[in-house]
């Protein structure tokens, strides 16, 4: 081991010695050989991702210190990535997942040592390029903030967010307690992520929530799908739909997922299925579907207000336009994302390919804006022409605010990201996240359900069924009754037929006396009288026994 060390010295100083000879590689202990570099780096990537393991490393020998608590060094480890058998070493103080982000992270500053060798020499003029343990950064210009995404290898970290590293007026990289400095807060923040992902989620749900009846009222009503302006909210709509619910599954399966596992390697982001993948080229596709199906209601209603008697007869062009030019760019940008930076589920920046559908984007709303400019234009030129009518001045400053979200003119706030780490950066990301994903609750709300038409409509539907149902309950109502005296009368008829058969053939013989009475049957009163005995019977009764009755 000793003259293993040694070599290694040697060849450090060689480096040294042989200036423009042997190139070196920087990193944010000093510069050294490639070979001397990479075991630098990746003790110290061990021990800033994993500080409590137990294993530190020295600025000054690239080795791995096992030490106890007193600082008494017990042994010293390799930490060459490369080497099996020193791999095997440091990875049994690790889990299998933990081992992957040590590796990963060590492949990083390898990476970085052959970028900064595909440079020309350092020289004053430029901030040096370096590795500042976490990520690489490359030659800088003075005076400037820089930025890099989040590496996935670090806890909780987010590719979305960004460190920053800055370079000072005299080619030098920003220093605090006598060492180079990077502020990776933003990384592992997870706690505003979460609140970040949060907001973002409530805002789209918010937005589904009402824009799924709208749809559903344009759709219901044949007097309003039939109007192309209503077919056009239509689109637009469901655009706006579908960008939530991509946004909603993305947060939830992929960004939820991330934030919540420090350990990275296990979640969907890191594994970079192809389910993720295609999660990301709809949810890219339907951003931008969102953004032509803006141009196109900007387009259409720009006509009606500059030649209103001559408006469009077909809106094939626009379905066109709204659904096929941002399909078109996201396939583009998902080919060339899939060859060269397939990685992440394409969450991380591409850097300028991302212009191949920001473009596009971008031109509506500029395009968007000018026919803005235009309809209020159009209106102030009516207004002149009516200057005694205050109303008017009040319907086209109504119309300029009704416009805004249609033709996504707030967009424009959000279109410089302003990093989270600056100064009110955390705030403006929420902002943003407000604008973006409540667009839809509010065309939903203005184009809707304020719509003077669609309250009519809906009026309309209220009371026919509110009269259905009175009508409905009159009817069972109705029906209750009459089978109840339908019953009542079936039952009175029965009762009086058996009355009636009872004192017509009821006869009850009586063996005390021996009378026989029949059953008087005249009215209801029911009185029951002896039957006329014989001749014989009634001189054998006791009251004509005084000669009274003849036998004949």
């Amino acid at each position: 081991m000793d003259y293993r060390i040694t070599c290694l010295v040697l060849i450090q100083i060689a480096a040294v010695v042989v200036d423009g000879e042997e190139r070196t590689c920087h990193y944010k202990f000093g510069a050294y050989h490639p070979q001397i570099y990479d075991m630098f780096t990746c003790a110290w990537c061990y021990t800033f991702l994993f500080p409590k393991r137990g294993l530190t490393a020295h600025p000054a020998h690239p080795f791995l210190f096992l030490t106890s608590e007193s600082g008494r060094v017990h042994a010293r480890l390799n930490p060459d990535a490369k080497n099996d058998t020193a791999r095997t070493e440091i990875c049994r103080t690790l889990t299998d997942e933990q081992c992957q982000r040590w590796q990963s992270c060590c492949n990083a500053a390898h990476e970085c040592c052959d970028k900064q060798l595909s440079l020309p020499p350092p020289d004053n003029s430029t901030c040096q390029a370096t590795w500042d343990g976490y990520g690489c950064w490359g030659k800088e210009a003075p005076s400037t903030v820089n930025y890099i995404n989040c590496p996935l290898y670090m806890s909780y970290s987010i590719p979305t967010r960004q460190a920053e590293k800055i370079c000072l007026p005299n080619s030098t990289w920003l220093m605090k307690a006598g060492m180079y400095w990077t502020d990776y807060t933003q990384c592992s923040n997870y706690k505003d992520l979460k609140t970040s992902l949060y907001l973002g989620m409530g805002c789209s749900i918010f937005s589904v929530i009402v824009l799924v009846p709208a749809i559903y009222i344009f759709v219901r009503y044949k007097a309003l799908r039939k109007q192309h302006r209503i077919r056009l909210h239509i689109n637009f709509f469901l655009a706006l739909l579908l960008k939530e619910v991509m946004t909603i599954l993305w947060d939830m399966l992929v960004t939820y997922d991330r934030v919540s596992h420090e350990d990275a390697f296990n979640t969907i982001l890191v594994q970079n299925g192809v389910g993720c993948k295609l999660l990301s080229f709809f949810m890219i596709y339907f951003k931008c579907t969102s953004f032509t199906w803006m141009f196109c209601e900007g387009f259409y209603l720009h006509r009606l207000m500059s030649d209103a008697f001559s408006p469009p007869r077909s809106l094939v062009t626009l379905y066109l336009t709204g659904w096929g030019i941002p399909l078109l760019s996201s396939t583009i940008y998902a080919i060339i994302r899939g060859i060269y930076a397939n990685e992440s589920c394409w969450s991380t920046s591409y850097e300028d390919k991302e212009w191949i559908f920001y473009a596009p984007n971008l031109t509506c709303l500029i395009v968007n804006f000018i026919f803005l400019c235009n309809i209020l234009r159009i209106l102030l030129t009516q207004l002149q022409s009516h200057p005694n009518e205050p109303s008017n001045f009040r319907k086209a400053v109504k119309a300029t605010f009704v416009l805004i979200p249609l033709f996504g003119v707030q967009l424009f706030v959000t279109i410089y990201r302003i990093p989270v780490n600056k100064q009110a950066g955390l705030e403006y990301e929420r902002f943003s996240l407000f604008c973006n994903n409540l667009q839809g609750f509010f065309v939903a709300l203005i184009f809707c359900f304020l719509n003077s038409e669609v309250i009519t409509h809906l009026r309309k539907t209220w009371r026919r069924r509110i009269r259905d149902r009175s009508l409905g309950g009159s009817k069972r109502l109705n029906t209750t009754l009459n089978q109840t005296l339908s019953f009542n009368t079936d039952t009175l008829d029965r009762k009086s037929s058996d009355k009636r058969n009872r004192k017509e053939n009821y006869q009850m013989d009586d063996n005390v006396n021996g009378d026989v009475f029949s059953k008087d049957s005249r009215g209801n009163d029911i009185r029951y009288n002896p039957v006329p005995a014989t001749d014989e019977e009634l001189c054998s009764m006791p009251e004509n026994n005084h000669g009274k009755c003849m036998l004949h």
